[in-house]
């Protein structure tokens, strides 16, 4: 089991139990078959990124509470250290900065290849993604909103609805993409 999978499997079984969850009544939750929740627990699977988004949004919590370290007092990523923390051979998605509470937001670079796409079918509500271009270009259709993306663009939209980035470029391209958490607490 690689060390990704061995943060996932420790952090879902401490989360679910700090919520009182049984597996049945998560399964229940996030939609998902028991024995995949527990092949996940215990890292026996390996979870695409859209399994993990199940889970987190069934549990109210962002993506990156699945995956993150102990805290620390300060971080330094340089490079492209960021974690990769999906498996879906179309694009990439690194954690620069997982969930920070005080904050509510996560921080994520993502990758996506000449003629591919990274969709989702929407994120819990109340979910505000903010998507700088650093190289490259993309097109986002996001709800109502559909538009053409260039380096330096920006755009902030609701991330509870669906929402697909597409590079028809010939070249990789790269965001930076912050994920803006509701208070729920």
């Amino acid at each position: 089991m690689d060390e990704i999978n061995r943060q996932i499997s420790a952090n879902l079984k401490r989360l679910r139990k700090e919520k009182g969850l049984t597996l049945t009544a998560l399964s229940r939750i996030c939609g998902m078959s028991k024995s995949m929740l527990g092949e996940i627990e215990r890292g026996t699977t390996n979870p695409t990124i859209l399994v993990l988004w199940k889970i987190a949004e069934g549990l109210k919590m962002p993506l990156t509470q699945l995956i993150q370290e102990e805290e620390k007092a300060w971080t330094i990523v340089r490079g492209t250290q960021g974690r990769q923390i999906n498996t879906d051979p179309e694009f990439a998605i690194f954690s620069i900065f997982p969930y920070y509470a005080p904050h509510r937001l996560e921080i994520h670079r993502i990758e996506i290849p000449p003629g591919a796409a990274l969709s989702n079918p929407g994120h819990m509500a109340g979910v505000e993604e903010y998507i700088l271009v650093v190289s490259g270009g993309v097109s986002l259709t996001a709800g109502t909103l559909k538009t053409d993306l260039a380096v330096n663009d920006a755009v902030r939209f609701r991330a509870d609805v669906a929402h697909e980035f597409t590079n028809s470029g010939d070249e990789t391209t790269v965001l930076v993409n912050v994920m803006v958490y509701p208070d729920v607490s």
